[in-house]
């Protein structure tokens, strides 16, 4: 066996893994991470800016981050048995690079189609709603959490009550 195909099929498993699969969700993600990075190197030389491997590096540290972000929201699905919380912060971050990448192209000079304008538009607003829906069940979720809190707390108060009444009796 060649071990490099046996560490690049080692690597994707535990890519699949982190990542609960390759979705079409994640892998787009992961093509507008590339071309925000590559349209922000195209804009920085159109605009004559000194290409600056710090900035660079950043860019690409900040990708690295938002993978993690990505990994951290997948393993909170699977402790929470939810599917909404990976998706909402893919959406999230895909909409901050699709804007990013409008951004670059306009100090390029270089036209983006309405429709693609619209359609960043329509997931900037889906990534809203995903926070909202995470934001309406973490909250429902902590109600829950209160009202059980606060019954069990009454149950101990009372036979709290019940015992020190019965103490009094005896004297």
């Amino acid at each position: 066996m060649n071990p490099a195909l046996i560490n690049v099929g080692l690597v994707g498993m535990l890519f699949t893994y982190a990542f609960g699969g390759w979705s079409e969700l994640l892998i787009f993600l992961c093509i507008a991470m590339a071309v925000d990075y590559i349209t922000g190197v195209a804009a920085a030389i159109r605009t004559k800016e000194k290409l600056n491997s710090e900035i660079g590096f950043w860019g690409l540290s900040r990708k690295g981050l938002i993978l993690l972000v990505i990994l951290i929201a997948n393993q909170l699905d699977l402790l929470m048995n939810t599917d909404m919380i990976k998706g909402g912060a893919i959406y999230f971050y895909l909409a901050n690079e699709l804007i990013s990448i409008t951004e670059n192209y306009s100090r390029i000079g270089f036209p983006i189609p309405n429709i693609l304008k619209k359609m960043i538009y329509v997931l900037k607003w889906q990534s809203d709603e995903e926070e909202k829906k995470e934001k309406e069940s973490y909250e429902k979720e902590s109600n829950e959490k209160m009202t059980r809190k606060t019954s069990t707390e009454q149950d101990v108060t009372n036979k709290d009550i019940e015992a020190a009444s019965e103490e009094d009796s005896k004297k």
